[in-house]
């Protein structure tokens, strides 16, 4: 055994074992009175009973871990480090977790077979007893805002009117982060969602920082596909430039792993495309950004001839900054530039010009021109037609095709065959924006997933981690994980509730989770046990994870329970 900095490596091969479902058990790191242990008064909230901010964070900690550890199999206690720490944060946007393996094990290479890196919950899931533990007692370590919807320690405000929810309901409300989705989103990176490619670089196993190690691959890269080269990642005429010009180009790399592909099309929606034609080749991307103003974008309201906006204005006539001629976009699709102001206010002059949708196109001098731009409101305007955004590349092409003279008409449809966030191959996207994103890129899906995944790099209001973990149990799989195909159990009670259903569809887990969460609050008295319990059938059936055989039998086995 070898023990470098954090990370104890093992370079002996793994064999397989039987397992058991997992335990995982968050491990509190904070001091007392701060993160996890903060004793500000809060009243519960959404099925969390805590009375402290702090015992609320443990509370939804310890239900995520429940949830992963009801779905995977495993002989070895998982350990979880927490806390909360000051990570990076400005007023509109910031870093609200982070997370990775404690400690990885490694295969030798064999043959023409590259080594093979582990993280170590996996490992020892693998061998079926403990290989290693970090020097902190933690098989992972998480790590989350603390200053969400305040102020960072120099006083500059932290996602300003935000703030983390803690309920266990999925019911979020609007502009608050759901803290349990995050929870189980970077305790999903530690358990194996993550690769240790370089990012940069495209060599094989440089991000576990120790040159031993390099020209490894891992579990999660060796899913990996490009579809620019239409290989592996780790196939052996696949250089380190070919990898890193993939992770860098969106629709580049793709999740290639057969358990996730077939459970693609059960969670994906077709995909729907944004198309510029009169320009050679037509534009079509995936890779449109979306407005949180204005009517959504559909096939239905998105389309029109397009005209480049003019402002005659200023340095740049196409930021639509300043009025727009009356009538001079009447029925067009407006092309507009970024920056100079907001965007809802660009979108709003082009309304007010005639326009009946607004594409803006990202500039050389953005923080990420290959990206493009999400597009926030704006409180003195309100625009009532729909925006989308482009990156750099595709806003030169339409502004070259306007210079050229060309009849551009823009319209949004569906791609028949094809499944949003996935290539045409059915292999989910993996995200790879142009701008390396340290710690965003690659070891997520990509943000064009529809409906959005658990694992993707930015938080959504639309996801539901106690009850739907999409696809991220079939990467899970494809990297050797056994999953608990079983049923939930209420003492030695059993539901017949699976566990989960494809795809990532955990009634049984959440009905496991339930269980622990509503013994711990009743406190001993069995009424409120039984309150509990049958709310959490009812709110199952209601969302239609469970039968009506399903639902009455949780309530049987619930009611069963005699010592608490």
């Amino acid at each position: 055994m070898k023990t470098h900095l954090l990370c104890a490596l093992i370079g002996a091969s793994l064999f397989a074992a039987s397992a058991e479902a997992a335990v995982i058990t968050p491990v509190n790191q904070d001091p007392v009175g701060k993160g996890l242990n903060d004793p500000t008064a809060r009243a519960p909230e959404g099925g969390n009973p805590g009375k402290t901010v702090g015992e609320q964070r443990r509370i939804v900690y310890r239900y995520a871990a429940d949830l992963w550890g009801a779905v995977l199999n495993s002989d070895v206690e998982t350990f979880v480090g927490a806390s909360f720490q000051d990570l990076t944060c400005t007023a509109t946007g910031g870093t609200l977790g982070s997370a990775g393996a404690a400690w990885i094990a490694t295969s030798a290479p064999s043959g023409s077979q590259l080594g093979m890196i582990y993280h170590g919950p996996l490992a020892n899931a693998i061998n079926g007893s403990r290989i290693s533990i970090s020097s902190s007692g933690t098989d992972i370590t998480s790590r989350f805002n603390n200053n969400l919807g305040g102020t960072n320690p120099d006083g500059t405000p932290c996602m300003t009117g935000s703030g983390w929810y803690y309920g266990l309901d999925g019911k979020t409300p609007a502009g608050q982060i759901n803290f349990l989705d995050v929870v189980l989103h970077e305790i999903g990176h530690g358990l194996g969602f993550s690769g240790f490619v370089g990012y940069t670089s495209g060599r094989l196993g440089e991000r576990t920082g120790i040159p031993s190690y390099y020209g490894y691959s891992d579990v999660y890269t060796d899913n990996a596909f490009d579809n620019l080269t239409g290989k592996r990642f780790t196939d052996a005429s696949m250089t380190n430039a070919l990898r890193a010009t993939s992770i860098k180009t969106r629709g580049g790399p793709a999740w290639n792993g057969a358990s996730t592909r077939a459970q693609a099309p059960l969670w994906l929606d077709p995909a729907v495309v944004l198309s510029i034609s009169g320009i050679s080749p037509t534009l079509v991307t995936q890779f449109y950004g979306t407005a949180s103003f204005g009517p959504k974008a559909t096939s239905d309201n998105f389309a029109g001839s397009v005209v480049v906006a003019n402002d005659g204005t200023g340095s740049d006539t196409a930021d639509a900054c300043e009025a727009l001629p009356a009538g001079s976009l009447t029925g067009k699709v407006a092309y507009i530039n970024r920056g100079g102001c907001a965007f809802e206010i660009k979108a709003a002059n082009a309304e007010a010009a005639g326009a009946v949708a607004t594409i803006i196109g990202n500039v050389a001098s953005s923080g990420d021109p290959g990206t493009a731009p999400g597009m926030a409101e704006d409180a003195t305007v309100t625009a009532n037609i729909p925006t989308v955004s482009v990156n750099l590349t595709d806003a030169n092409r339409i502004k070259a095709g306007a210079q050229g003279g060309a009849a551009m008409t823009a319209a949004l449809g569906e791609v028949a065959g094809q499944m949003a966030g996935a290539d045409p191959s059915g292999r989910p996207l993996l995200y790879a924006p142009a701008t390396v994103a340290s710690g965003s890129s690659f070891s997520h899906f990509e943000s064009v997933l529809i409906p959005d995944a658990l694992m993707e790099p930015a938080n959504s209001d639309e996801t539901d981690g106690a009850r739907i973990v999409d696809l991220t149990l079939g990467v899970f799989a494809d990297e050797g994980w056994v999953l608990n195909t079983g049923t939930a159990r209420i003492g030695t009670c059993d539901t017949g509730v699976k566990l989960f259903k494809n795809p990532g569809l955990i009634a049984g887990a959440n009905v496991q989770a339930q269980d622990r969460l509503c013994r711990t609050s009743a406190n001993g008295n069995r009424g409120a046990y039984l309150r509990c319990m049958n709310d959490t059938a009812s709110d199952l059936k209601a969302l239609g994870m469970v039968s009506n055989v399903e639902q009455a039998s949780i309530r049987s086995c619930a009611a069963k329970v005699t010592s608490l």
